[in-house]
């Protein structure tokens, strides 16, 4: 190639490339921004739901589950009803026919189930329901119980979550062929309150009527002796003997024991407190102390008498003035020896259910001599043919039923702290000392 040709080639190389340079360069897309997300405002957080803690369902109009705050919005009322083992207690809820007419119940609508948190269920006529005033369901913060005054402690049922209404009814004891029994006992099982619990569900139970003479031991033996009684519950256990062996009682079982005590003024002007019994009733007498006697034959009156024999000592040579008869019960006689600043022998029973309104402290207890043992016993109907055997025997069987022996043994425990009687019929009268 010549040089010519060669340099044509260069200068053509030159002329485009600064052709080339000359061209517009297209600029580059500038990046892309891309917007924020927009966030959107979190939900606002509810507060959980609040949990039934009762449910009213069955055969009702609308099914009620209730919140403890539901609970609290309906009318709550205070009252005071009569527990079957702890006898007069406050109270305070939402009546149960409240509840019932809020739920509306079916016509066809015959019984209450109830059934608390570990299972347990108890039926309980609606008639029954619907005629008491004062059931509640009773509240203390989130804890329920049933409050069934007049009904067997099984109605009184503790933490209830369900009340289910159903068909039917509860059915009832067949009527006795005699359903009216008289029950002879003493003032003390009266005055402490423990046949208010009792006798009631008795009659539950078995349909008989209990008609109450509630007097001293001896009256209530002489009663059993001429036929004016059905059945005793007395503690007076050698008179009570010797009513067995004369063949006017059929039957006697073992059914509790508590204990007699001393009680009198602070001051105690004696100087007894703390001292065996024979030993307090010799210092009455030698400092002329006041004392009162209920003086009526009752069991507590022999108890005492057979303690000043065994002091030596004879009440019927004693100045009125200061052995103090009061021919009352022990409730009342009691009242008559705070009010005089006396002292008195006494069933504890009585005394702790009283002690309230007294000015007396027990101030000797705990002597053997002062073990205070009562029995049932049925009237014998080879003596008197009239005598309501059946029911006698039905008393009894239920004075000494396990359930009805728990019962006795809880009798006063919340209130006073301790029992007022202790049960006693799985043992025998030799277990107590009395043989």
């Amino acid at each position: 190639m010549s040089r010519t040709i060669k340099l044509f080639l260069i200068l053509g190389l030159i002329f485009s490339l600064a052709l080339s340079a000359c061209e517009p360069t297209a600029p580059e897309p500038a990046p892309v921004t891309e917007a924020p997300a927009v966030t959107e405002a979190p939900a606002p957080t509810e507060a959980p739901m609040a949990e039934p803690i009762l449910t009213v369902t069955g055969m009702v109009n609308q099914e009620l589950n209730l919140t403890e705050a539901d609970l609290q919005g309906m009318e709550v009322v205070q009252i005071k009803a009569e527990h079957p083992k702890n006898g007069p207690t406050d109270y305070e809820g939402v009546r149960l026919n409240a509840l019932l007419d809020k739920a509306g119940v079916s016509d066809d609508a015959g019984m209450l189930v109830v059934t608390a948190g570990d299972g347990y269920s108890a039926e309980v006529a609606l008639a029954d329901v619907q005629a008491c005033a004062d059931c509640l369901v009773a509240m203390d913060g989130s804890k329920l119980s049933m409050v069934m005054p007049g009904m067997s402690s099984k109605a009184w049922v503790k933490d209830p979550v369900k009340i289910e209404l159903i068909k039917g009814e509860m059915a009832a004891p067949p009527a006795p062929a005699n359903p009216t029994l008289i029950l002879a006992t003493t003032t003390s099982t009266q005055d402490s309150g423990l046949l208010d619990v009792l006798v009631p569900m008795f009659q539950d139970q078995t349909g008989f009527v209990v008609q109450t003479i509630a007097v001293g031991t001896g009256a209530a033996l002489k009663m059993g002796e001429e036929g004016n009684a059905d059945v005793l519950l007395v503690h007076a256990p050698a008179a009570e003997k010797a009513l067995m062996e004369a063949g006017f009682g059929k039957d006697r079982f073992l059914v509790m024991h508590n204990d007699f005590i001393i009680v009198g003024p602070a001051a105690d002007p004696a100087g007894i407190k703390g001292m065996a019994v024979v030993d307090a009733y010799k210092a009455i007498v030698e400092t002329g102390s006041a004392f009162v006697t209920r003086g009526d034959d009752s069991g507590t009156h022999k108890a005492e008498l057979t303690l000043w024999n065994k002091a030596g000592l004879d009440p019927a040579t004693f100045s009125p003035d200061f052995y103090i008869s009061s021919g009352q019960g022990m409730g009342a006689s009691l009242t008559i020896a705070s009010e005089k600043g006396a002292y008195i022998f006494t069933d504890r029973a009585t005394y702790l259910a009283t002690k309230t309104n007294l000015d007396l402290e027990i101030l000797v207890e705990g002597d053997p001599s002062l073990l205070n043992v009562y029995h049932v016993i049925t009237v014998n109907t080879e003596k008197w043919p009239k005598a309501n055997y059946e029911g006698a025997l039905a008393f009894a069987n239920f004075m000494t039923d396990p359930a009805t022996q728990e019962i006795i043994g809880e009798f006063g425990v919340d209130k006073y702290g301790e029992p007022l009687f202790f049960p006693d019929a799985d043992k025998t009268d030799a277990d107590l000392g009395l043989e």
